[in-house]
């Protein structure tokens, strides 16, 4: 299908536009004119549905923000629309994306349009999808309007929930570096006993004899990242439905505009501990911002009712001194025994695979609230816990367990003398 030379031409200078901001938090706002409606294209009530271009943006989060935007200013503006993000060049990386929509059929998408540039937003109608290239068809095919799928394992938007002022649902990416740290702390945990590898900074620990020896049973279920409003909530369906608790860690500054889903977690009996204020890595920050990171998400948190005690440093990557400040702040940190690889793998068979060969009693499991293939994983996961003999606790109440059959980690136990004793007098002990 040929486009008009006026579409072409728009289409190239949206293009060269994407690569001068290509730098930039936002590539193309959604500001009045930034796209127009195309003056040929008809309202489409009968032909079917009808495709709309609402933004050129350099990253998929600021895309979905810009439509969580339009849905919370002009929600009557949204209504009918279902939204995806797209790339502008599926075969080249970090070119860009579009915010698309369907429009339901016997919408009239041309007065819609100058509905939404009155409104300050952008709107381009499209007879077939300029970007990237059409896709190849035979030359009997009939033209339809494009199938608009989210991107790869993730999920569209919910309608927002009352007061649920929210931020766009965009999964963590982890980068190789990230992905390297997360295998280091992995190799760590062979090293160590139990409460060694979940708790960085003690001087504890539990092997895996002694929890034989011992009958232990507990295991702990931890949710990393969100909420997404989708997903996180679907999450904690199969956890109460299973009768499950777990530990979820939020990234407060994404939990701060979706309180209802934290106390949700909250009065179904499940723990909320502080994954910080971003997610981002606090190594880099000084001990000013890094103590903000903490207190803030704090702060968050307990505003929905949760009494935040654990910690859990993002990507898994902390110093001593980040340690530290946490403790300062009445924090304790904590890793885990079982990356589930979750976020690498995004498959539900290999996530479920890699549970049954590594995972055990005494395993506090990393999962990640975010992602569709760990929500399709988890039943299956749980099962296999089950068969294991596991029984499911909060990461705290493991970890108060766990210390009762603690027993030092270091060869030599630390001696005090007790002030003012007699020359040889025996020594108090003291454990950590």
């Amino acid at each position: 299908m040929n486009r008009p030379e006026s579409g072409r031409s728009l289409t190239s200078c949206l293009l060269t536009g994407m690569r001068r901001f290509r730098t930039s938090l936002f590539a193309l706002p959604l500001a009045a004119g930034t796209l127009m409606a195309l003056p040929d294209t008809a309202a489409r009530a009968a032909d079917g549905p009808s495709l709309l271009q609402l933004g050129l943006f350099q990253r998929e989060g600021d895309a979905w923000w810009a439509w969580d935007s339009l849905r919370r200013r002009s929600p009557d503006l949204a209504d009918g629309l279902s939204p995806a993000v797209v790339p502008l060049d599926a075969r080249r990386q970090g070119e860009g994306v579009a915010l698309r929509a369907t429009a339901s059929v016997g919408l009239d998408v041309t007065a819609l349009c100058r509905r939404m540039l009155g409104a300050g937003f952008g709107c381009l109608v499209l007879d077939a999808p300029p970007l990237p290239a059409p896709p190849q068809a035979t030359p009997q095919a009939t033209p339809q309007a494009p199938e608009i799928r989210p991107p790869a394992d993730s999920a569209q938007l919910a309608t927002p929930r009352p007061g649920g002022d929210g931020k766009a649902d965009v999964a963590i990416t982890y980068p190789p570096e990230a992905a390297r740290t997360m295998a280091a702390i992995e190799k760590s945990v062979r090293r160590k006993g139990r409460l060694g590898a979940v708790i960085p900074d003690t001087a504890l620990d539990v092997m895996p004899a002694t929890l034989k020896e011992e009958g232990w049973n507990l295991c702990a279920l931890t949710f990393d990242d969100g909420p997404h409003r989708v997903v996180t909530r679907q999450i904690l369906d199969v956890l109460n439905r299973e009768k499950i608790p777990a530990t979820y860690f939020p990234v407060a500054s994404v939990a701060e505009n979706q309180g209802e889903v934290i106390r949700d977690f909250i009065a179904a009996g499940h723990e909320i501990g502080n994954h910080s204020l971003t997610h981002a890595d606090l190594r880099a920050m000084d001990p000013e911002a890094q103590r903000h990171e903490i207190a803030e998400a704090n702060r968050i948190l307990r505003g929905f009712g949760a009494n935040p005690v654990l910690f859990r440093p993002p990507y898994g990557r902390y110093t001593p001194d980040l340690l530290a400040i946490a403790r300062e702040e009445s924090m304790s940190p904590v890793l885990w025994t079982v990356d589930t690889r979750d976020w690498q793998v995004r498959d539900p068979d290999r996530i479920v695979q890699h549970v049954k060969t590594e995972a055990g009693t005494g395993s506090v499991l990393l999962l990640h609230s975010t992602y569709p293939s760990t929500l399709n994983a988890l039943p299956r996961v749980i099962a296999a816990m089950r068969a294991k003999g596991c029984e499911f606790v909060t990461l705290s109440e493991w970890i108060e367990r766990m210390h009762q059959i603690a027993t030092p980690a270091t060869a030599m136990v630390p001696t005090l003398v007790k002030a003012g004793a007699k020359a040889g007098a025996a020594p108090l002990q003291t454990v950590n």
